[in-house]
């Protein structure tokens, strides 16, 4: 049973634990970015991956999006 925290609280989480923070589930192309900048250490985006016509072009823009807001 997964509980949804959105990025706030995972912001507060962020600020709580000296540990690696792992977001898994719902994170997609549009929001990987949103998520580390809110303190995920990593994302899993298996769903986003998989699910992309070609999953090397969806690889490649996830991890654009999140060195582009990033920095």
């Amino acid at each position: 049973n997964a509980i949804i925290i959105g990025t706030e609280t995972l912001r507060q989480v962020r600020q709580a634990v000296n540990r690696p923070v792992m977001a898994i589930g719902g994170i997609t192309r549009e929001n990987a970015g949103e998520v580390t900048r809110a303190g995920a250490d990593s994302v899993a985006v298996i769903s986003a991956i998989l699910s992309a016509e070609s999953p090397e072009a969806a690889t490649r823009e996830i991890v654009s999006r999140m060195v582009t807001q990033d920095e």
